[in-house]
């Protein structure tokens, strides 16, 4: 009698296919009687048989659901259910979605108008009966109008739109009330003080937007603090908020529980101490992303954010980053991103779940800043710090996996040589463009990729070294590397190994 380990490693994970189940897709195909659905031919996979399924789903996901034994498996079950969940998500979200760009033309070979090119668009929508995502880019306010009017779709089908033009708040309600909207990504024509301008007559008023819980996500561009308001009533659901661009003085508003990815760029007329108000009020985030505001000093305490990028904002202080780092303010993340932040000099990065940490052209960062990043975020997985000052920097870290230093132009030798000694479980190093490297010691058991391109100065006693003393190398880069290795025989038949 099977075991139940032995039914859940069943269950689990698909069988590899072997050599002699390969059946013809074609040949199958052929056998397996499929509905005509208004004179469509219908399959789906359940029809193929086991073998079948067993070869595409192992084609889907890779060498990922390989397994040894079933200690193996059910050691990593949840993660196997994990990739299958989000396998699913992303069929539901790419098989079934419907992409229209009204820049596709595609009623111009018949000469027809924007109408024509609608009820075309129909035709094509006809023959996808289970199409559960519509996603539209539009462009042209005239496609927009007959939308309006002529889209038929599905019942049920979940709508995205994307507008690069104003809109007014009468035909957002007509959206609203047409569709099925769950993302919205608009630049919204605020009404004009003169009110016998067009707007006036007929863009409406945006307090009177009518509430759609099926809103998720939301992206404001170049508006005001009262629509932030208005759209934020209307959207009691709210996942997702971007303001883009945006003139906020005072409280926007955001109150929403379910919000938990705020995203504010180009903000650059809120103080401060409003900035850090709008932040405090949103508990329940997971992510904040903050880019090209003008903010030096601002608070954030959230005790579920795992993401935090504050991204070129160069007036941007050390003593907030270190506050932001300190885990009694944001215990729980995880991924950091400080990108083109040039006025950080020395922050204390210090926390000990952080697990991912981009620096990219923080070109004033000291290395004691860096080496203590490395020493107090016992956690830290990958870090990027591309065109940074660093010169001699004491990089230690026994979890480290994936470090990129290109363009760092100061870089000796000796850091790199620490850094492979001290970094025990690093599989990937991108020193490219460091052209102060000269003969550092490669040496290291377990790193698989190494980037050198363009080490100008580079000897050619490290690559030797390199391929000597780095048994677990699988790629290596030296493009534009100014030495012959023909004459280093060992080196050129690892070499060609690799390549």
């Amino acid at each position: 009698m099977p075991s139940a380990r032995a039914a859940a490693l069943a269950v689990a994970v698909p069988r590899r296919p072997q050599p002699g189940d390969k059946l013809p897709l074609q040949q199958t195909l052929a056998t397996v009687p499929r509905p005509e659905i208004d004179g469509e031919v219908q399959w789906s996979l359940l029809e193929l048989t086991a073998p079948i399924r067993s070869q595409i789903f192992f084609s889907m996901v890779g060498d990922l659901l390989c397994y040894s034994g079933a200690n193996e498996v059910n050691i990593h079950l949840d993660s196997l259910r994990g990739v299958c969940r989000e396998l699913r998500d992303q069929i539901d979200e790419e098989c079934l979605t419907f992409s229209y760009d009204d820049t596709c033309g595609l009623a111009d070979s018949l000469g027809g108008g924007v109408y024509d090119e609608v009820r075309l668009l129909n035709v094509w929508l006809q023959r996808h009966p289970r199409l559960r995502y519509f996603e539209c880019l539009l462009r042209n306010v005239s496609k927009f109008h007959a939308l309006l009017t002529s889209l038929e779709l599905p019942p049920g089908a979940r709508c995205s739109f994307v507008f690069e033009f104003k809109v007014g708040a009468e035909e957002l309600k007509q959206l609203f009330q047409r569709f099925r909207v769950r993302r919205l990504s608009v630049i919204p024509d605020e009404p004009r003080e003169d009110s016998t301008s067009k707007q006036g007559k007929s863009g409406g008023s945006w307090n009177a937007l009518p509430e759609d819980a099926r809103l998720h996500m939301l992206c404001l561009r170049s508006c005001s603090d009262e629509i932030v308001r208005a759209f934020l009533a209307a959207s009691p659901r709210l996942q997702g908020l971007q303001l883009v661009d945006s003139r906020l003085l005072g409280d926007p508003g955001i109150r929403s529980a379910n919000l938990a990815n705020l995203s504010l760029t180009g903000v650059v007329s809120m103080p401060d101490e409003q900035f850090s108000k709008l932040v405090a009020r949103c508990k329940g985030l997971r992510s904040l992303y903050i880019s090209k505001c003008h903010i030096s000093h601002v608070q954030v305490a959230l005790p579920h954010l795992e993401l935090l990028s504050v991204t070129h904002c160069r007036q941007l202080m050390d003593q907030c980053v270190t506050e932001l780092l300190q885990p009694s303010n944001n215990p729980s993340l995880r991924f950091l991103d400080l990108t083109e932040d040039k006025g950080l000099v020395s922050p204390s990065i210090a926390h000990p779940g952080l697990e991912i940490a981009w620096l990219m052209h923080c070109q004033q960062l000291t290395d004691h800043a860096v080496s203590q990043l490395f020493q107090n975020c016992p956690s830290l997985t990958a870090a990027n710090l591309v065109q940074s000052s660093i010169e001699s920097a004491l990089i230690c870290s026994p979890t480290l996996r994936t470090l990129e230093l290109t363009t760092s132009q100061k870089l000796t030798d000796q850091a790199v040589t620490q850094l492979l000694q001290n970094a025990p479980s690093l599989l990937f190093l991108d020193v490219g463009h460091c052209c102060q490297l000269l003969e550092p010691r490669f040496e290291h058991k377990s790193l698989e990729t190494i980037l050198l391109s363009f080490c100008v100065n580079l000897r050619e006693a490290a690559i030797v070294g390199l391929f000597a003393n780095c048994p677990a190398l699988r790629y290596v880069e030296l493009a534009v590397c100014m030495f012959d290795m023909t004459g280093s025989k060992g080196s050129a038949a690892r070499s060609a190994e690799l390549s």
